[in-house]
């Protein structure tokens, strides 16, 4: 996961091919929904297919909602893959060139696709983060399913930071 802004500069060339539905979904409406609609199952499958190559993720019954509800939200997933190279991009753009920072904990757990694309995300959320935590994780897409004890250690660490930092403000304005 990157910025809306560094996604799109990142996936180019020959690196845009890992993301091709990115491109087909941000066309204007109408015609990515229709196509996607023709071939549902195939289409949100395919993505299974090559995040999860062994088939180990999530059992067939899971695999199945998976895919059915994907397939129920076609108009939704468009619309906000859309999103991504409309208005978001343009706010993005917008809070960048302005040099805007979120100016709160900010933690980001990936794999380590960065190195295979070559970019580095720890400096590319860097831009954008005053305090930032960054981990690489040997896992797939499906980070929460691989490996749920590394993304609850993440998450609970990152909140007591967060916690820890309120707690220093409100002591410091009293």
């Amino acid at each position: 996961m990157l910025p809306t802004a560094d996604t799109w500069d990142v996936l180019r060339g020959l690196d845009a091919k890992v993301a091709w539905h990115l491109y087909l979904m941000a066309q204007p409406a109408g015609l990515p929904e229709k196509m996607i609609r023709a071939v549902g199952p195939e289409f949100f499958g395919s993505f299974l297919d090559s995040w999860d190559p062994d088939g180990s993720t999530f059992t067939p019954a899971v695999r199945e909602h998976y895919v059915e509800s994907s397939v129920a939200a076609v108009d939704s997933i468009v619309a906000d893959y859309r999103a991504t190279a409309g208005i978001d991009l343009a706010m993005d753009l917008v809070d960048r060139d302005a040099g805007a920072r979120l100016t709160m904990p900010v933690g980001v757990i990936s794999q380590d696709w960065g190195s295979q694309l070559g970019f580095d995300a720890a400096a590319l959320w860097g831009v954008w983060a005053t305090d930032l935590t960054y981990e690489p994780i040997q896992a797939g897409h499906f980070m929460a399913e691989e490996k749920p004890a590394e993304i609850a250690r993440f998450i609970t660490a990152l909140a007591e930071r967060g916690e820890s930092a309120t707690t220093r403000a409100t002591a410091d304005s009293c």
